[in-house]
């Protein structure tokens, strides 16, 4: 059919290529007499004709006519190829519809066919529910014969052996169970009292540590802020004398030029002018260079301030989350308390429980042995019932010890993040007080936990004693029970496995074939909308690499479509040899049951049928699958060809877009690039400054380390010189808290002292610089220490005037000058801000 398409879809186009070219021809033609017409009037309108002019003239329309006979005989062959491509494109016209009947044809033979194989597939059901009544009634029935007989031999026999051990037995069990009551409630009445007292204890213990830790909490905001404060108030000093620093180094390096300048020039007027336009030039630079400086150290420091603001965030973001923990750790610690508290309330159920059932045993006891059966089942469930609350117990304590475990990594990490906030605030005596309470409650707590541990432990022996005597003694009253049941389950087995795997095989095949089914009718409407929708064919010239793309990924498809229906046939083979083996199954048990061969053979035949019904749709569902699945391959080709191209045009678009942006964005990393140069290499030089310091700090705190490590393998040795020890450790963390506030203020110092040094240095310098600068200035100048007796004349005043007039002309002409290039090169800036909007918009 697709090719039926394609053939038509060519004949159409070659049909309007030959309509196209008539009309050409119907131009041309047009054209021609146009032509001749113009000649003609041209020959009539003329007065005096030459014997070369209508010579020419008769060869032009000579020409003209056979060129008009060409035209018209090329019009005639166009006419009667669009006469053939027309009858062409009726007769694929008619194959088209006639494809198109077929298919609807078999469409309906499909859905006809779909139909009776669903009644038919429904009586089966029927007849095969039938048969399972039948088989469960006589299973029914010989089931009830085997248990009243299995009750009378077990009645007449069993009752009158086994009464006289069971009382005896049951005596025997009820002493023990006393005394192992007595033992629960003995240890049940210790665990309470030291439950009550741990509580208590560690009640008071977290109230205690609630209080240490928001006194510590309040004692970190306060002492952070005044950190803050001065760490702000030494920043800004540092970054004001960082600014004379360069300020001062600017004026030095402009004073050296227009030094260099000067001592360059001559000493007559005309050099005299030069110099001053030189020196004017020089200071006009060299407050540029101080205005940018200015500018940058602006942006650093509001840098500098945006860091410190955002690390203000940081850390308040950190010590509100340290509080939402602490308050998280809370009220874990209330529902674990909760939960020893459930524990206890079950424990306290149990024994009552356990009373209860004693009671009710000895009541058992005097009634006599007529109730021994109902007792045994009584005991049974009630030894499932303990058993299911031994269970539950168990898990609950194995949840409590694992919340248990995790409560106290929470409180690891709060310690270490108050440890933390300790060091960063610098109180030393009391965070090492704190410490040492800390880590004492943790050994109390540690040492609790060990002891609830061993108590847990004790329990769970006992009752692990109580369960197996318990089990013991009702083994031996079921054995005889569980060996008479042994042959009604062997038989009920038999029968239920032969039955179910009936069932099940004929469930999978039901399901089986609904799916199939409901596939038919998706292909079917696939199949109904792609004969109602006209594919469009795009003409337009791809490229030749997404072409080979298009066509692996379409051998992908196909092969993975291949690979499939491969998967389905193994699973159909699959299903037809476990029909078979069912069959012959479904045939030994109903041969083993009635020993005859009549009732095998009609529900046998049915199978037969349903089997042959079954794989005769499977084949048809397999042929139309493969036609459907041609016809979705071509579409889904066409398809992804007209996506390719949509593709390759937005692909272009945002190709070109993209180099106009990568234009101005390595223009601008130029310019970032020449600006990161020299701030990485800053940053090199204090990382290798701030190395060497951490360096020896880290050696210094290594060596501070391995004399803690020692001293607490010491602690773990000598445990009758703990206090001696702890407060040993307590000195080494003191000293050693110490030597880091040691160290610190001493790299503070020697940086400080170091920095103030050289900008001292640096001031000096300058200042000796500047008034030798100045000396050498007036000495070049000609300007001489005025004698006391020296008195100037009208001549000398006169000159001084007039060199000043010149110098003030001068001076404005080239303010005029300066402020024309300021203008150009603001228009300038202008027009580029605005080329860079316009790509950018």
């Amino acid at each position: 059919m697709a090719e039926l398409q394609d053939r038509l879809e060519q004949s159409r186009s070659e049909t309007e290529e030959a309509q196209n070219a008539e009309q050409r021809a119907m131009e041309e033609k047009a054209q021609a007499e146009e032509d001749l017409r113009e000649l003609q009037d041209e020959m009539a309108n003329k007065s005096f004709t030459t014997k070369g002019l209508s010579r020419q003239l008769e060869e032009k329309g000579s020409r003209l006519e056979e060129e008009l006979q060409e035209a018209r005989k090329q019009n005639d062959t166009l006419k009667d190829e669009l006469e053939s491509k027309a009858r062409h494109e009726a007769r694929l016209e008619e194959q088209f519809q006639k494809v198109r009947r077929e298919m609807n044809e078999e469409r309906q033979r499909l859905l006809d066919e779909a139909d009776i194989s669903r009644d038919e597939l429904n009586t089966l059901q029927q007849e095969h529910e039938k048969l399972a009544a039948q088989l469960q009634d006589a299973l029914d029935d010989l089931k009830r014969k085997e248990d009243e007989k299995d009750l009378l031999h077990t009645r007449h026999h069993a009752l009158t052996d086994e009464s006289g051990s069971l009382q005896r037995e049951l005596a025997r069990a009820q002493s023990t169970i006393r005394e192992l009551q007595q033992a629960v409630d003995d240890e049940k009445r210790n665990s309470l009292e030291s439950n009550q007292g741990l509580r208590t204890q560690n009640k008071e213990e977290i109230e205690h540590l609630q209080e240490e830790i928001e006194s510590l909490h309040h004692e970190i905001e306060d002492k952070e802020g005044r950190f803050a404060l001065d760490e702000d108030r030494w920043e800004s000093t540092k970054r004001t004398l960082q600014l004379q620093k360069e300020r001062a180094e600017e004026q030095a390096a402009g004073f050296k030029r227009t030094i260099e300048k000067l001592q360059q020039v001559e000493h007559s007027l005309s050099g005299k002018e030069i110099k001053l336009q030189e020196v004017i030039d020089s200071e006009k630079t060299r407050h540029h260079h101080e205005e940018a400086v200015l500018s940058r150290q602006v942006q650093e420091l509001n840098d500098d301030l945006a860091s410190k603001r955002q690390v203000i965030e940081e850390l308040r973001t950190d010590f509100l989350s340290t509080k939402e923990e602490l308050r998280i750790s809370k009220r874990e610690e209330q529902a674990l308390k909760e939960k020893v508290q459930a524990l206890e309330d079950e424990v306290v159920i149990l024994q009552a429980s356990l009373e209860d059932e004693r009671e009710y045993a000895k009541g058992k006891v005097k009634k006599g042995p007529s109730d021994i059966e109902t007792q045994l089942q009584k005991a049974t469930t009630d030894k499932q019932s303990l058993r299911d609350q031994l269970a539950n117990a168990n898990v609950e304590l194995h949840r409590l010890k694992t919340s248990l475990a995790e409560f106290e990594v929470e409180r690891d990490e709060l310690q270490a993040q108050l440890d933390q906030a300790q060091n960063q605030a610098g109180n030393t005596h009391q965070f090492d007080k704190e410490k040492v309470d800390l880590r004492k409650s943790k050994l109390r707590l540690e040492s609790e936990v060990t002891r609830l541990k061993e108590e847990r432990s004790s329990l769970v022996k006992a009752k692990e004693s109580i369960e197996t005597q318990l089990n013991a003694e009702i083994e031996r009253a079921t054995t005889d029970e569980n060996r008479l049941s042994a042959e009604i389950d062997q038989l009920q087995d038999r029968l239920a496995t032969a039955s179910g795997d009936k069932d099940r095989e004929l469930v999978l095949s039901k399901s089986r074939t609904q799916r199939l089914e409901r596939r038919i009718h998706e292909l079917e409407a696939l199949v109904e909308q792609q004969v109602h929708v006209e594919p469009e064919v795009s003409i337009g010239n791809a490229d030749v690499s997404l072409l080979r793309h298009n066509l692996d990924e379409a051998r992908k498809r196909e092969r993975a479509l291949l690979q499939r229906e491969a998967d389905q046939k193994a699973l159909v083979r699959s299903f037809k040899t476990r029909i078979a083996d069912l069959e012959k199954e479904l045939h030994d048990a109903l041969m083993k049951k009635y020993d005859t061969n009549s009732p095998v053979s009609s529900p046998s035949d049915k199978l037969h049928s349903e089997l042959r019904s079954l794989r005769k749709q499977l084949s048809e569902a397999h042929k139309s699958l493969r036609d459907l699945r041609a016809k979705n391959r071509d579409l889904e080709r066409n398809a992804m060809r007209e996506e390719d191209q949509r593709d390759l045009h937005e692909l272009l678009k945002s190709s070109t877009l993209e180099a106009e942006s990568l234009a101005l964005k390595v223009s601008e990393r130029d310019a970032r690039l020449n600006e990161l140069k020299t701030q990485v290499r800053k940053v090199r030089e204090e990382r290798a400054f701030c190395v060497k310091k951490a360096e020896t700090a880290s050696k210094e705190l290594a060596t501070l380390q391995d004399r803690y490590d020692q001293a607490i393998e010491k602690i773990g040795v000598k445990s009758e010189n703990k206090g001696r020890h702890e407060k040993e450790i307590r000195g080494l963390s003191r000293e050693i808290i110490w030597l880091r506030a040691r160290l610190k203020r001493e790299e503070r110092f020697r940086r400080d002292l170091a920095w103030s040094k050289g900008l001292m240095e640096l001031g000096e310098r300058v200042r000796t610089a500047c008034n030798e600068a100045d000396l050498r200035m007036i000495a070049e100048m000609g300007v001489k220490a005025r004698s006391p007796d020296h008195s100037r004349t009208p001549r000398h005043k006169f000159k001084t005037a007039i060199s000043m007039v010149v110098a003030t002309v001068r001076m404005q002409k080239m303010g005029r000058e300066w402020k024309k290039t300021k203008k150009l090169s603001e228009g300038l800036k202008r027009a580029k801000n605005e080329v860079l909007k316009r790509r950018d918009g």
